[in-house]
Formats: structure tokens, sequence, C-alpha cells
């Protein structure tokens, strides 16, 4: 009897060694989150692969520059990533009419707008832009999204965008989608009738935000499919700064970009900024390339800065068209 009362005594040792053990593991594990370690580093994703062949030549090139760059390049299938400056915040300008048509899209999506909606713009709604684009306005007119959305990333029209702007919620409500997107360098502060009446705090992105942009658009991470195709084919059929991008790239090269111009500066004359991005589909099934470049405040004639940029743009056309 002794010696069965003993046994029992140390069963029960036994069980509660487990039971403490058990339960020691769960909180610790609930603790850090409910990840193991191998959890915890997929979360994390990789660390962008980087070209330093790649960079190293556009470091070369933008020494020419006569200014500030922020330029970053990502072939999207492998996620090698060649930068100079790329975290660097510059002015948009327009490049932040690319930001501001997912946010539009995003809307769509959610059922807060529709494409085929009629909007209705007044000559009093009229924003400056090129001569082009304000004669557009002289008359009251109705458009539906899509057709805002065309002249927006198309002809690059700031009236057009401006209504946008205001469907989306304004400009905070695009930086908002940009962090809920985990887009953390493209801030959206202004208005572009504020910004023409006071020449003040621009819209700013860094090359790095806006290359994760392309990509994450290329990849479907931030649109459903039909609505990032429509955006992408808009991107293929701009008709601005066809010296930038694709200034330099073989005939038949598929490139879908949005520019973007500052105003002259006083002391030569040249855009204060000039800067263009966009994917750039390689030939022979090699994938595409997210490409971002921003130059302000460039010593440079406009030619030359947008020479710059498709020297850029070739330039890692180049790396990435034959054997890397």
């Amino acid at each position: 009897m002794k010696t069965l009362l003993i046994i029992v005594l140390l069963l029960l040792a036994i069980a509660g060694l487990v039971i403490f053990r058990f339960t020691r593991r769960n909180n610790t594990e609930v603790s850090s989150g409910g990840m193991n370690s191998a959890t915890a580093k997929t979360s994390s994703g990789p660390t962008p692969a980087q070209d330093a062949q790649l960079s190293a030549t556009l470091e070369k090139l933008c020494a020419t520059s006569g200014g500030k760059v922020s330029v970053a390049v990502v072939h999207i299938e492998t996620g090698k990533l060649a930068a100079v400056d790329g975290a660097n915040e510059l002015p948009l300008f327009s490049v932040f009419k690319l930001p501001l048509a997912i946010a539009v899209l995003k809307g769509v999506e959610d059922g807060r707008l529709k494409l085929e909606q009629k909007v209705h713009i007044g000559p009093d709604e009229l924003v400056v832009g090129s001569r082009t684009n304000s004669q557009r306005w002289q008359q009251p007119v109705d458009l539906t999204i899509k057709q805002l959305l065309e002249l927006s990333i198309i002809e690059s029209d700031n009236t057009s965008s401006e209504k946008l702007l205001q469907l989306a919620g304004g400009p905070s409500a695009v930086t908002e989608l940009m962090r809920t997107l985990e887009i953390a360098q493209i801030n959206i502060r202004t208005t572009i009738k504020d910004y023409v009446a006071t020449h003040s705090n621009p819209n700013t992105g860094s090359a790095l935000g806006i290359v994760k942009l392309l990509s994450r658009l290329q990849r479907g991470e931030l649109l459903q499919p039909a609505r990032s195709e429509l955006l992408i084919g808009m991107m293929e059929r701009a008709k601005t700064g066809l010296h930038r991008l694709r200034g330099n790239l073989p005939a038949g090269i598929i490139v879908a970009d949005k520019t973007g111009s500052g105003d002259p500066n006083p002391k030569t004359n040249a855009a204060i900024s000039t800067n263009d991005v966009g994917l750039i589909t390689l030939p022979n099934g090699r994938g595409q390339l997210a490409i971002a470049v921003l130059l302000n405040e460039s010593t440079q004639s406009d030619a030359q800065q947008e020479k710059l940029i498709a020297d850029l743009a070739r330039a890692a056309f180049d790396a990435y068209s034959s054997d890397h």
C-alpha cells in the first residue's frame, strides 16, 4: 500500500511538471504576439538585394545633375534595388497625380465613387496649367470620373486633378491611404490651387517611396486587376515628358509613366523640378523595372535635365536587358 502511494505521488509530480512547462511555453508565445521565430522572420519581409553595379553607374550620371536628386530602380521580378539618395524627399509636382489616381480608384472599389459618375466643372474652378489644358475649361462641362482620370494622368491636367482631389477627400486622405498601403515616403499636403496661390508647402516624396508604390501597383497589390490595368493603361498613353524616361529607350519599349515639372527657377529659367516615374517593360520576357527620378534645384537647362532622366532610364534598361 505504501509503495502504491509513492508511485501515485510520483505520477502526480510528473504530470504537474508537464503542465507547468506547457503553460509557460504558451504564455511566452502569446506575450510575443503568438509568433515563433520562423513566423517573425517571415513577417519582417526580405531585405531587397542591392544592385551595387547599377547603383554606381547611376551615381556617376547623377553627379552631373547640378542639384538635388532622388533616384531608385527596382527590378520587380527579383526585387533587386539600385538607388542614389533614394530616401531624399523632394517636390513631386504632378507626380502626385499617381497616388491621387490610386486614391480615387480605391474609392471606386469601396463603392464611394463610380467611374461613370458625372462631375460638373465650371469655369470658376479652373486651375492654371498648360495653355491647352486651361482652354478646355472655358465653358461648364460634365465629365465622368474616368474621363477626369484620363485628363489627369495622360495630359497632366490640373483642373481635373483638383476636382479628383476633392472627390478623394483632400490631401490628408491621400496621405492617409499611402500609410494604410505601407508607403511611408509620399506626403500629400496641399491642393494644386493652394500651391499655385502660395508656392509653399509642396507635396513631396522619395524615389524609394515611389518605386515601392509602382512595384505594388504592377503586382496587383494596391487595386483590383481591372483598376490596375486601367491606370497603367492610362500611364502608357501619357503625352507629357516624351524626352524623359522614354527619351533614350529603343523603339517599341512600353513605358507607363507620370511626369512632374516645377515652376521656372528665377536664377536659371529652367524648371525648379523635373521628375518622371514609371514602369518600363523589358524585352524577351525579362520582367519590368519600376523607376523614379526626381530632380530639384538643378542648375542645368530643361533639356539637360530631361536628358539626364533619359540616360538614367537607359542605364537601368541596359543593365537588365542583358544577363544580369
